[in-house]
């Protein structure tokens, strides 16, 4: 099953509306060192492949993440909490079968490099079949002030739970908030847009970067990453060279983004577009290092 759309509708009109609980990580503000403790939040945007469509992921065994990794669920039971992080990590829409994404891989790397007291909060903010200014089996666009009937705005979205989990950090109830910083955002989006010009879609990629980084402010310092398509998919489908063009070329459009290429061919399960969970295991991996370029 997909998700309801009448579900996330209500979630784009609502806004800010999540309640955070606590989950059972103890605040630290400092450590014996003076050092801030800080929640590094990794933002992950898409469709599909962003939040993963596979079922050969190991979530007790190597997928399995470190505990000081936690993520804040768009659907299922826990949506609107802050939990451990355990694969699938509940996007706001999956697609079947859902699966695991890049930011898990992407954040078992993140957290080695970071002091032994921070945290990562994911914030998954993706659904299936979703493209810039149209839709397939699931309802949304991603295209900042686009209005289509019966779709809602997941960009709009994306800025209330992002919002949402910045103000955690004034809330003493939620325990595992501290000096909250967008550590980094991840998007895999470009199937759905298949087709498009290069100028076409690297326009509205363009406008979603920098209206993001307008309307959250703590986001204009943060690298934005995108994603290749699966090799797979290019060579299935020729007419996507344009997305996959924009994509490439988006660090030389704006300062502050970065580019992960795609797996190798062969790491879809389906023939051409959705990743296995070792494909997904290597596009986190090239997230990071990308990350890693920006960042120094």
């Amino acid at each position: 099953m997909g998700p309801d759309v009448r579900d996330v509708g209500r979630l784009a009109a609502a806004g800010r509306g999540f309640l955070l609980h606590r989950a059972e990580v103890p605040r630290e503000r400092h450590r014996d060192d003076g050092h801030e403790v800080t929640t590094h939040i990794v933002v992950l945007l898409g469709q599909s492949n962003a939040n993963g469509s596979n079922t050969d992921y190991e979530p007790d065994g190597r997928d399995a993440r470190d505990p000081r990794i936690l993520v804040f669920p768009g659907s299922g039971p826990d949506a609107g909490r802050i939990v451990p992080a355990r694969e699938p990590l509940a996007p706001i829409g999956a697609h079947p079968p859902g699966g695991m994404g890049p930011a898990g891989p992407f954040a078992s790397r993140l957290v080695e490099m970071l002091p032994p007291d921070d945290r990562i909060v994911i914030v998954p903010i993706t659904m299936g079949g979703t493209g810039m200014r149209s839709h397939g089996s699931y309802a949304g666009v991603w295209l900042p002030g686009f209005t289509k009937e019966g779709a809602p705005n997941l960009f709009e979205i994306a800025l209330a739970q992002i919002s949402e989990v910045l103000e955690a950090a004034d809330d003493p109830r939620v325990a595992v908030i501290n000096e909250p910083r967008i550590a980094a955002v991840l998007w895999h989006q470009g199937e759905s847009d298949g087709g498009r010009s290069e100028g076409e879609y690297a326009a509205d990629l363009d406008l979603v970067v920098t209206e993001l980084r307008r309307r959250i402010p703590d986001a204009a310092g943060a690298p934005f990453i995108v994603g290749q398509l699966p090799r797979d998919r290019l060579r299935a489908f020729p007419d996507h060279q344009g997305v996959c063009d924009a994509l490439r070329r988006l660090p030389e459009r704006i300062p502050n983004t970065g580019f992960a290429d795609a797996p190798p061919l062969g790491h879809v399960n389906d023939g051409s577009t959705h990743l296995t969970a070792e494909g997904q295991r290597l596009l986190g991996i090239n997230y990071f290092e990308a990350y890693r370029e920006l960042v120094g």
